[in-house]
């Protein structure tokens, strides 16, 4: 399609204007456009189908007092056109039009088509054309934006749409900016901007340097050398910068800037102090046409100009790149790329590479700290399996023993991440023997926490002294702050409660004291110290530093770290009864961890997810996310027997409860208990019990649950001593002992309250109305399971509703509704559209089916929803699928 499609109306215009050229009163044509508006096209394909008898004089040098003469006499012989391009800088024309039009105009049939930019028509131009007399003919054609059709259809038809769009939008929608575009459409990224790094790629460009026209062959040496110090500092700039990077004296720097916006390839922004080019592919013509040693010197000048200004070191790192192997200063290079660590990733891990690149052949020092910078931005921008293979080389560069131990600390952390902790934490060990002492409680802090989520605390105990030293570092923060959280979950797991939260609370002051700036670049330390509270049921604290931490990692790119940390806040979110959080936190946790190969933030998502559909929407849901759960955690031991303990509670509500008892039968093994999660064993004992009660194992029960007594005193953990409580109340029941049992209820009820373990405490309560049931004092009771009620409800809980509709119908109660709040009982009409609703039918089709109006439903089911003290149809369709003990008509027809 020709470059001049969209303009046929224009076109037609000045035709038709031309076609009748009246004697002794010429005509002019004014084409006005922004650069690259294709007004030259314009002309030359208006001359070429104008009629043969017309002239045309096409090239201002003939402009000449002679010229105009002939002109003149010929216009009275046929009519005449002529033709000036580019009128916004050629005055000596502008003084022969004067002279044509003004002066003596002719007395034949004349025409004269001038086209200019207005933004630099000169003042005589301007003139010439407001003060032209009554006698004169005009006509203004302005050329503008092509119409969106028009444009795309300009562009190649192979691209997508949506790249279509993207490129006609950077082009302006004009026909001259198109064109380069359609030859070149990989000078623009998927965001619009113009990847000035691909200008070298595609070689010398006619269209590219088209844009700057003949301006630049007008254009001095000084010239010249601003436009490229502008090119390469890039969108905006100001004097004195341009003249140190085009090494300029100031005065000329600013003349040339000058006579650079007259030409208009440079416009001032919003603050006139600042330039910057008129279009980004102007600037990238004007890049490519640098010579290229000079344009790779010149960003070495920008880079240690706004390194002075200190200016945003993603721009300098930008220029330090596009300086390429001119950067020989591999030192300032990687400094650069370190600051870009938590600001831009994947610059930082280019700039590393860059280095490298650059580092002498002998210096393995330096070579081993450009390798550790490549590995942390590397995992930043989310590949963990290339990061870890660049520390294992920083690892072995020889570098210095900072270094050493620094990259053997993300290596553990790395490999931790991926799915191999356990070897990992023998490899870390393993450096005491090359670690030197300064460096020693660094490496112990790192080593105790990779064992201490793993449960290893054997391995723990040897580095407590060590530990203990980094707390007391004040001029690293971030290490203290682990080594504190650290023995905070050694205390907890030893059953030294007050300890653990003294330990925490002083973390979590140093973790408050930290900027976002600084804590975005040790994101890691809010992941443990949220993990070790959620572990000590502090889950408020844990869910204020998850949410900073997760919105940090994603303002800072921080991609290694964001799978663990939302893992973190689904398992905090389940813990707490904050299920549809939970659910929802979990699934992005695990894409979150697919994306970048972290297998144990898949599993913890997915355990976790399954765990808050099981109590938010039943085993049925729960059951395949469970399954999947404990398929991949496989490799890691301590998470594989987190996994399988969630499973176990689906499998019993599933009903299945000879094989929930065999999966917990695994986890209580006593060999197996020695290694794994202390803070999880009381809890998997007493589901072993709880399971053991169900399949009629009433005695053996009776030992498990004993043992998860013990096993909780031990610990120290509130929760974990109310769940062996409950499990203890749970085979007293059975043993026909109601006393006791409702003793260790009521205790468990005590412990659970204000703990945000809300779901636990619903089904306490239920275990408590069971206990009171069985003793006679039915009252109690139903106050108790209105308790559980409300709860289930408040935090949509299927599961626990479910509980508490079971034990409604085991206390016998069908007569009357459990609540103490209960209304009237249900008339047969109220009755008809509770069934229906509770079928998933809406309130339209409800009305279809009974033959009655919509509102008459809507009336109806408000009813209901006041006497059975429910507040949505999932609750409700719960409470009639199992009886709820909702009073139905006497005569069911009636």
């Amino acid at each position: 399609m020709s470059m001049l499609a969209g303009r046929d109306e224009e076109l037609a215009m000045v035709r038709a204007v031309l076609a009748v050229l009246v004697p002794r009163r010429p005509t002019l044509v004014e084409i006005t456009g922004d650069p690259g508006a294709g007004k030259t096209a314009f002309l030359t394909h208006l001359l070429r189908h104008l009629p043969s008898e017309f002239h045309v004089d096409l090239t201002a040098h003939r402009w000449t007092p002679a010229a105009l003469a002939r002109l003149g006499r010929l216009s009275r012989v046929r009519p005449v056109v002529a033709v000036l391009d580019d009128a916004h800088r050629a005055e000596p024309a502008v003084a022969a039009l004067r002279r044509l039009l003004g002066d003596a105009a002719p007395p034949g049939r004349l025409a004269v088509v001038c086209a200019y930019r207005p933004r630099q028509a000169s003042r005589s131009l301007l003139h010439l054309l407001s003060d032209l007399g009554a006698g004169i003919r005009q006509m203004a054609v302005p050329l503008g934006a092509l119409p969106e059709e028009t444009a795309d259809a300009l562009l190649p038809s192979e691209l997508p749409a949506a790249r279509r769009a993207t490129l006609a939008a950077v082009g302006g929608r004009l026909p001259g900016l198109l064109a380069v575009l359609a030859a070149h459409p990989d000078l623009v990224d998927t965001d619009g901007s113009v990847a000035l790094e691909r200008v070298a790629e595609i070689g010398p460009s006619k269209l590219l340097a088209g844009l700057l026209g003949p301006e630049t062959d007008l254009a001095d040496q000084s010239t010249r050398r601003a436009l490229h110090a502008m090119a390469v500092l890039g969108e905006a700039a100001d004097p004195a910068l341009v003249a140190e990077v085009g090494q300029q004296r100031r005065a000329a720097a600013v003349e040339a800037l000058d006579r650079l916006v007259r030409m208009d390839l440079l416009r001032y922004g919003a603050d006139e102090s600042i330039l910057r080019p008129r279009h980004a592919l102007v600037r990238a013509a004007a890049y490519q046409d640098a010579p290229v040693g000079w344009r790779a010197r010149a960003h070495l000048r920008a880079d240690a100009v706004l390194r002075r200004r200190g200016a945003d070191p993603r721009i300098r790192g930008w220029h330090l790149f596009q300086a390429g192997r001119a950067a020989t200063r591999h030192r300032g290079i990687n400094n650069t790329a370190h600051e870009l660590l938590t600001l831009d990733p994947a610059m930082a891990a280019r700039l590393a590479r860059l280095a490298a690149t650059v580092v002498p052949p002998n210096d393995s020092v330096a070579l081993g700290d450009v390798l550790l910078t490549e590995a942390r931005a590397t995992a930043a921008a989310g590949d963990l399996t290339g990061a870890l293979r660049l520390a294992e080389a920083a690892h072995g560069a020889p570098p210095g023993p900072d270094t050493r131990l620094a990259s053997a600390v993300l290596r553990a952390d790395l490999a931790d991440r991926l799915g191999t902790g356990v070897p990992a934490l023998a490899r870390l060990a393993g450096e005491h023997a090359t670690t030197v002492e300064r460096l020693r409680p660094q490496l112990s802090v790192a080593q105790g926490r990779l064992a201490a989520r793993h449960g290893r605390w054997d391995d723990l105990n040897p580095l407590v002294s060590d530990i203990q030293a980094a707390t007391e570092m004040e001029t690293n923060p971030p290490l203290a702050a682990v080594a504190r959280t650290t023995l905070a979950a050694r205390a907890a797991a030893h059953g030294v409660t007050d300890v653990a939260g003294s330990e925490l609370r002083a973390a979590e002051a140093l973790v408050d004291a930290m900027s976002d700036r600084a804590l975005a670049g040790c994101l890691d330390v809010p992941e443990w110290l949220a993990w070790v509270q959620g572990t000590v049921l502090d889950k408020e604290g844990a869910l204020r530093h998850l949410t900073r931490a997760v919105a940090l990692a994603r303002e800072h790119g921080q991609a290694h770290v964001l799978p663990g940390l939302l893992a973190g806040h689904a398992r905090i979110a389940a813990a707490s009864g904050r299920l549809d959080e939970a659910i929802s936190v979990a699934i992005e946790a695990e894409r979150a961890g697919r994306s970048v190969g972290a297998r144990p933030a898949v599993t913890i998502a997915l355990t976790y997810r399954a765990m808050a559909l099981l109590w938010h929407a039943g085993p049925k849901a729960a059951a395949p996310v469970g399954e999947q759960a404990v398929r991949e955690a496989r490799q890691d031991p301590t998470l594989y027997d987190i996994a399988v303990a969630v499973l176990s509670h689906i499998r019993y509500a599933q009903g299945r409860h000879a094989e929930a008892r065999h999966l917990t039968s695994v986890l209580v093994q006593p060999g197996r208990m020695k290694f794994r999660r202390r803070d999880m064993q009381p809890k998997w004992l007493a589901g072993h019990a709880e399971f053991l009660v169900a399949g009629g194992l009433i005695d053996e029960a009776y030992a498990w649950s004993q043992r998860a007594e013990e096993a909780a005193a031990a610990l120290g953990l509130e929760v974990r001593q109310a769940e062996a409580h409950l499990a203890t109340a749970s085979v007293l029941l059975a043993r026909r002992n109601p006393a006791d049992a409702l003793v260790a209820a009521q205790r468990a009820t005590e412990l659970l309250a204000d703990r945000q373990a809300d779901l636990s405490l619903g089904q306490a309560h239920v275990a408590v109305a069971d206990c009171l049931e069985a003793l006679g004092e039915s009252g109690p009771a139903r106050e108790h399971i209105h308790l559980a009620r409300s709860l289930a409800e408040r935090l949509s809980s299927a599961w626990l509703l479910q509980q508490v509709v079971n034990a409604q119908r085991r206390h016998g109660a069908g007569q009357r509704r459990w609540s103490a709040a209960a209304g009237p009982d249900l008339t047969q009409a109220e009755h008809r559209v509770a069934v229906l609703v509770a079928e998933g039918l809406t309130n339209r089709a409800v009305a279809m089916r009974l033959y009655v109006t919509e509102r008459t439903v809507e009336a109806h089911l408000t009813r209901v929803y006041r006497k059975l003290g429910v507040s949505s149809r999932a609750t409700l369709a719960a409470l009639l699928r199992d009886g709820g003990g909702v009073v139905l008509p006497a005569n069911p027809e009636a």
